[in-house]
């Protein structure tokens, strides 16, 4: 386990780690350490900028409740990632939704799990996400090993990754400003796995440009079969 060291310290008398205590997962032969945080998420960093934690008995339990969306995540209906404040984290799929644009729109953020409308749709249900978790999460005890605990339903993961797959060699039309008008160009979108994280698509332009989208973006931008 190890702390975050502060990159720029106020002064001498603060403390240089961070409060977070994070679990080393790998390490590269580079140096860039694999991390993952109380809630299951992951980060990248350096083990320069990283100090070990000695404390003893630290509970490794995980504690999805924790979790937060990204920061770059999208809105799957308005496909904006502002307001992160109102973006429902779907405990089905990992999906953001806005609240305002759910129909019907809610209120507040749920206190407990929420599934979003395509999980419901799809059969998925709070007693079984809870029966999923109860299986993968692991014990109290001072190691874990060779043990990996997923966010989500293996059922759900596959479901998603099916939908994005689809999403394979289809044709997007994207418009962007040139000289202070508005161009629209089409694109073949490719799938670069669920390891290329959020912007998991690649668009390949007929100008021979290419960029990278979201799964939002993409179904936004898809031209009509």
């Amino acid at each position: 386990f190890v702390y975050l060291k502060h990159r720029v310290l106020d002064s001498v008398l603060q403390i240089p780690a961070k409060k977070g205590i994070y679990r080393v997962k790998r390490v590269s032969p580079n140096g860039a350490v694999l991390l993952q945080g109380k809630c299951g998420s992951t980060l990248t960093n350096n083990v320069c900028n990283l100090a070990p934690c000695h404390l003893p008995g630290i509970d490794p339990t995980l504690d999805f409740s924790l979790a937060r969306p990204d920061k770059n995540l999208a809105c799957e209906i308005c496909a904006f990632m502002d307001e992160e404040e109102k973006m429902l984290l779907c405990d089905g799929c990992g999906t953001g939704w806005h609240t305002m644009c759910l129909q019907p729109p809610l209120a507040t953020i749920p206190k407990d799990e929420w599934l979003c409308p395509r999980c419901v749709h799809d059969g998925v249900s709070i007693p079984d996400l809870r029966l999923a978790r109860a299986r993968t999460q692991p014990q109290p005890g001072p190691i874990l090993r060779g043990k990996h605990v997923s966010l989500f339903q293996d059922a759900a993961s596959h479901r998603r990754q099916q939908e994005l797959k689809a999403f394979e060699g289809r044709t997007i039309v994207h418009k962007e400003r040139r000289g202070g008008r508005t161009v629209a160009k089409l694109g073949i979108v490719s799938y670069l796995g669920a390891s290329s994280g959020m912007k998991c698509f690649e668009a390949k332009f007929e100008d021979g440009s290419h960029a990278h989208f979201s799964p939002a973006e993409v179904r936004n931008k898809l031209m009509p079969v």
